[in-house]
């Protein structure tokens, strides 16, 4: 098993010299490896510090269009802590997908399946809790594929929060940084390997009992290997809100976005928003804000007023079973298209129950992007856009917690499928097991 683990830290080594994320990649793999041999764990899950009103679930962000394989450490459930304040978890499985190479098929291109190995973890820190709390997260994960070797390499990230609660005033800060490599839907199911940074502040003032004031800034930024465009999209809001009674508040805000591309008119917009947030205790809480925007690009063309809508509602019917729903709307800089922009909208609904001693998920998901481009300055007219594209997915996993607690199996399978009207149209399915090891 030892010489096994080397293999693949030694294989990750090899895909990635010369490159200095890979090169840190490889050697926190090695420390990855080094703690599975030694009962060590790392634990999948990063370390979220509050970015919605306490109790609340975050805001969902745009999908980053990679179907990567579920496995990964629960975020709860395995107990165990090495070092005050760390938390570590190992990850081992195996996965078999049906299309790695996400192909529509004959007579365009053949469809490719093959099976990989995943082996990864995290390590999570988290301060205390005090008026002044803090954290940090790496999580990494190597597959390795038996036959499309092309496609064998490291997913991982890191990040940093900080929170601040001073009684009637609170804030939140968060950086990070993710690593991606495989086939990518929203490049046309190119093999890619994407790097993504984040930064984002939050804070909340409280005027009086029944009144606050909130602001929020996001910044995210990513650049993609090959002839691909690096994208920018920034978002800046304010609202004020109103304690309507114990279980609800609401209140009007506003909200300004700056999208652009590497080679690309820039597109900014600006429009009130409407914030409600509702909780019952532990059973339910709703966080969501909708508005309208008026945009307009920096070669002085305006653009029709779009939708923007982001909700996150949990519903916890009991101990045995509950639901989450999520939507996110928004218009972004196209990341495959120079100078194209895409009206994403994502929508997913997750059932979970108590069987037992295990743990069943269930999932739908379903996003579909609208394409445009802006009017040319001159007389000429515009390019014409992309054709609509639509996902949807629907996956089911069955886990528990083993070997005193410390331990998380599962099972799972995932369905993709995707329709765009032309060649980059085809499905798949993806099924495998996996083992997190907690200390």
């Amino acid at each position: 098993m030892n010489q096994t683990l080397t293999l693949f830290t030694s294989a990750a080594c090899r895909v990635g010299a010369g490159n200095r994320w890979s090169n840190l990649a490889c050697l926190l793999g090695r420390v990855c490896v080094g703690a599975w041999v030694l009962g060590f764990s790392l634990d999948a899950a990063t370390v979220n510090l509050p970015t919605a009103p306490s109790g609340f679930s975050a805001l969902p962000t745009a999908p980053n269009g990679f179907s990567n394989s579920p496995v990964s450490a629960p975020a709860t459930g395995a107990e165990g802590r090495l070092l005050d304040g760390f938390t570590f978890t190992t990850t081992l499985g195996t996965t078999y997908d049906s299309n790695v190479t996400q192909s529509p098929g004959p007579p365009l291109a053949p469809v490719e399946s093959d099976f990989f190995l995943n082996l990864g973890g995290s390590v999570n820190y988290l301060s205390k809790a005090s008026r002044f709390t803090f954290g940090g997260n790496y999580h990494g994960m190597y597959n390795q594929y038996f036959s499309q070797t092309d496609f064998s390499g490291f997913n991982q990230g890191a990040g940093v929060t900080a929170n601040y609660d001073g009684g009637s005033f609170t804030v939140t800060g968060q950086a990070g940084v993710e690593f991606n490599h495989g086939a990518n839907r929203n490049y046309g199911s190119a093999l890619v390997d994407q790097i993504a940074y984040n930064v984002g502040l939050s804070a909340r003032y409280r005027l009086s009992p029944k009144t606050s004031i909130t602001g929020d800034f996001s910044d995210a930024f990513s650049t993609t290997s090959g002839s691909f465009n690096e994208t920018q999209n920034v978002s800046l809001g304010t609202a004020a809100l109103w304690k309507y009674s114990a279980l609800t508040e609401f209140g009007p805000g506003i909200r300004s976005t700056y999208s652009s591309q590497g080679n690309g008119d820039g597109r900014t917009s600006i429009g009130p928003t409407l914030s409600m947030n509702y909780k019952l205790s532990t059973k339910v809480s709703l966080n969501s804000q909708v508005g309208m925007n008026f945009a307009s690009y920096t070669n002085g063309a305006t653009a029709d007023p779009t939708l923007s809508a982001f909700i996150a509602l949990d519903y916890r019917a009991s101990k045995l079973w509950g639901l989450n729903f999520s939507v996110f709307k928004d218009t972004q800089a196209d990341s495959a298209t120079a100078g194209q922009y895409s009206d994403i909208t994502s929508v997913r609904l997750g059932y979970h129950r108590k069987v037992r001693r295990a743990t069943l998920n269930l999932g739908l998901n379903y996003d579909t992007n609208t394409y445009t481009v802006p009017p040319a300055s001159g007389s000429s007219p515009p390019p014409a856009a992309a054709p609509d594209r639509n996902f949807y997915s629907i996956d089911a996993s069955l886990g528990m917690l083993i070997l005193g607690n410390t331990s998380y199996a599962s099972i799972f399978v995932r369905y993709n499928n995707q329709d765009n009207g032309r060649a980059n149209t085809w499905d798949g399915f993806q099924s495998g097991i996996s083992i997190n090891r907690s200390f």
